[in-house]
This record gives structure tokens, sequence and C-alpha cells, in this order.
């Protein structure tokens, strides 16, 4: 892996936030870049960083305690002595290198331990809850990006959801993150933030999935909450105004899938495809299901189906699953090259690389052995390559397939990409898309990742009777699945 030489870029880069609001901080800006901000990627490789280009480094679900368990300013609390938060983060600390890193935050932050937990219509209901101490280290990590909307935003009911707002809100204040998907009420909830960069502005949106489509959990015009992905005039609205947005880059934050599943549903398809065909996303980036899913590029815009778990501390050791092994027992962390290509155009793709993760129920590290991390970039490779879109004319989707490189990271290049300055140059030059392993050996890998098995987070309980119907009540053509 590489690291960044001089000051990380996501601190040299001055951020002015358009709007106000929920989401939306001070912006207060970082010091300029200096003439010894500059790229190591490889031993004795340096280059310096490029104008009119942007990174943005993407990871899946975060959450920095147990189910149930209490928070403390001072770090996990699994036994007497509370583990600190750099210690949950040290080896993967080096990766978070991008102008933009977003996350998935999948719990309730809040500094208290006295909220009552929601009625979510499960028997054996989940409560995650993080302390804002530990938030606030994730963005001295250089997370700055972070989606709030996801079933366990709603895990300690309406207070739980202000304490986030407001807890997130104090750092977004600070200019240390910004965040979408969450607010005091529908209009917030629903609200994209927008960014003016030193590259261009860049727009966020963030939606998902709501337990069951509890109606009671989503945000309404004087209660706080999120949006619903399930329900049809949510997913509208938060399309809607993304696209309104007067934006270079527009991305897209979706938590929606079927849990252990890497095949990405007709949903998705459908639904994540136009974003990108009618709604002006120019990136989509998808998790909740806990395992890697596949990855294309629809006419220039990368749809990541599923990230997988990066940091998620309640979840299950995944790795210590036998049905796992090799197809979903690993995350992705995805660093995404953009470049303006015109004077006053827009920012456009040139690379991906991907990074397989492990133990990201702990302490997510890369894959020690190279050769464990190209076999799961095979897979997904064969994921991706079977999102093809049959009634696509070319070259409207593109197989994004990685080439497994020596030191464990994936990569895929744009067309003329290796001709480009800088870094992106670097990377690309010599680089050639993968083949596919041959039919047996992918109908073997395929059988090994769809076997059944236990639960990712444990024994998470089944919707009761009544929580189904209520599901089918409020949209009827797009019920739980």
């Amino acid at each position: 892996m590489r690291a960044r030489g001089g000051a990380r870029l996501t601190r040299t880069f001055g951020i002015l936030i358009v709007g106000v609001g929920v989401g939306v901080g001070a912006g207060v800006p970082a010091p300029a870049a200096g003439p010894d901000a500059r790229l190591v990627v490889a031993p004795g490789v340096v280059v310096t960083p490029v104008p009119d280009t942007l990174t943005l480094v993407l990871v899946g679900d975060v959450g920095l305690n147990r189910s149930g368990t209490a928070v403390d300013a001072r770090g996990v609390l699994e036994g007497p002595v509370p583990t600190p938060w750099t210690e949950l983060s040290a080896r993967v600390a080096k990766l978070i290198d991008g102008d933009l890193n977003f996350m998935n935050l999948e719990t309730v932050v809040t500094d208290r331990n006295d909220l009552h937990a929601a009625d979510k219509g499960q028997a054996v209901p989940f409560g995650f809850r993080s302390h804002p101490a530990g938030v606030r280290a994730l963005t001295t990590l250089g997370f700055n990006l972070v989606s709030a909307a996801n079933n366990h935003a709603y895990d300690f009911g309406a207070e739980g959801a202000r304490e986030t707002v407001r807890h997130l809100g104090a750092l977004a204040a600070e200019g240390r993150l910004h965040f979408s998907g969450i607010g005091l009420n529908r209009e917030q909830a629903s609200r994209p933030v927008e960014l003016l960069l030193p590259v261009g502005r860049v727009a966020f949106s963030a939606i998902g999935i709501v337990t069951n489509n509890i109606n009671a959990h989503r945000a309404t015009a004087d209660k706080p909450g999120t949006i619903a992905y399930r329900i049809d005039e949510d997913w509208r609205e938060v399309t809607r105004r993304l696209s309104e947005t007067k934006a270079d880059y527009r991305i897209l934050s979706i938590h929606y899938g079927e849990e252990k599943d890497v095949r990405a549903d007709s949903r998705q398809l459908t639904e994540w495809r136009a974003a990108a065909d009618q709604y002006g996303a120019d990136l989509v980036v998808g998790h909740h299901a806990h395992v890697v899913r596949g990855v294309e590029i629809r006419h220039g815009v990368p749809i990541f189906y599923g990230l997988g778990n990066f940091m998620l501390r309640g979840a299950r050791d995944m790795g210590a699953v036998p049905e796992f092994d090799g197809c979903r027992d690993y995350g992705l962390l995805a660093r995404v090259h953009l470049k303006r290509t015109a004077p006053g155009g827009r920012l456009v793709l040139r690379a991906i690389e991907i990074v397989p993760i492990r133990d990201m129920h702990r302490q997510p590290a890369p894959f020690a052995d190279p050769a464990q991390a190209a076999r799961r970039i095979e897979v997904v490779n064969l994921l991706s390559a079977r999102l093809d879109d049959p009634a696509a004319a070319p070259p409207a989707t593109t197989r994004a397939l990685f080439a497994a490189r020596p030191d464990g990271a994936g990569l895929y290049c744009v067309a003329g990409a290796d001709a480009d300055p800088g870094l992106v140059g670097q990377l690309c030059r010599g680089w050639a898309a993968p083949a596919l392993p041959p039919p047996a050996a992918q109908a073997e890998i395929m059988r090994q990742c769809t076997r059944p098995a236990l639960s990712i987070m444990g024994g998470k309980g089944k919707p009761g009777k009544k929580a189904k119907a209520k599901s089918k009540a409020i949209s009827p053509k797009h019920p739980r699945p």
C-alpha cells in the first residue's frame, strides 16, 4: 500500500460549505497545501498531486460498540479497561488518504447510557450506540464524509436520533465532517450536503432502509429520523433533491441489500442504474448486506453494489465462518480517482483501486498475504461480470475488472488513464483488464459464495407478523425483501 508524503491531503483542502443546516458545518478552512505535499506510490517513486484531480476513499459499515454495551469516552468497553479508539484503526490508518473519505456510520452517536431502545418489531433487536469521542477519532483518522441513513439510526428512538444529529452537527461545525441522511425533520434528513472544493462542487446525499419500514422511524415535518429507501416517495425525494444541485460531481449513498447475499437483486440493478441514468448521480455507494458485491461502470458512473463491513465492532467474526471462506469473509476499501478533463467541465472517472479488508469485526487490516487478497479480487471480478445488463446498448455498462497487484490491491483504469500526469498515470501504466476464471471455476466460486450460513450479526431476530404487515401497508410497490 502507499502512504502520502507530507501532510495528509484531507487536511490540505480548504472546504467551503454551500448552504446551512443539519449536516452542513461552518466550513472551517484547513491550511493551504504546501510544496511538500507529495505522494509516495512505490519505493523511490514520488509524484506531486495534480491540479483538477480528486481522490475519494470509500468504506462500508462502521460502528464502534457492541449491541447493548455502554459507551465510554476512553474507548470500547469489552472488559475492565477500555480499548483505545486508535487501536481499532491502527492497521488501516495509512489507507484513509483521500481528499474525501466516506463511511457509513451504522450506529446512534451519543454519550448517554440512559437511552431506551426503540421497538423494532424484532424478537432479538440490536441496539448500537457509539461515543462521539470515537467518531471524533475517526475524523482525525481522515474520515470526513458520513452517511447516517441506515436501519440502526433509530435503535434508541427519536431521542437517539436527536443525539446523533447533535453530535454529528457539532463535528460538522468544526469542519471535521459532513453528513447526510438523518435530520431533525424530513427536510433536513433528505437534504444533500454541498461542498465547494478547489476542484469544484461536490454534492452528497444518503438514504437507507428503515427497519421493517416502520413508519415511526421515518423523519416527518416535526420529528427526527431518516428517509426510507424502500418507500417510493422517500426515494423520489432524495434523488430529486440530489439531481437539482448545481454540482460538478454527485455522490449517492444507499444502505440496502439482503444480508449475506453477494448477488445484487433486481431492485438494486433497476434503481441504482436509474440513479446514474436519470437522476444525475456520478457515484453510487452501496452497503448493508455485510458482504462485498460487484462493481460496474454505468456510462462512466461507478456503482458499488456492496462494500461489506469495514470496522463494525458488533458484527460476527466472518473469517471464522467456514462457509464464508474466500467469498464473504472480507470487506472492501475503494479509492476512486477523478479528474477534470476540460476547464469548467465535470469531474470524470480515471481509475479505481480496491483493497480487500479482513478482521472487520475487531481491528480491520489488509490481507498480509497478497495471494489471499488476489483471491478475493477474483471473486469481486466474477460478481462484477455477472452484473452485465443485456438490455443496455454498449457502452452504457462497462465491466469493472480489477487487476491484482503485488501489494494486495486491485486496479481498474479507464482507457487513456496511463497518459495522465501524476499518480493515476503511474498506477495505470501497463494496466490490462484481467481474464475471468474458466466456467467450471466460476461455478465453483459461486457455489462457495452462496452457501447458507449463520447470521452476520450473531442472532439477529426475524420480523414479526405485525411488522411485515406494516411494511406492505406503507409501500405496496416495494414490499420488504
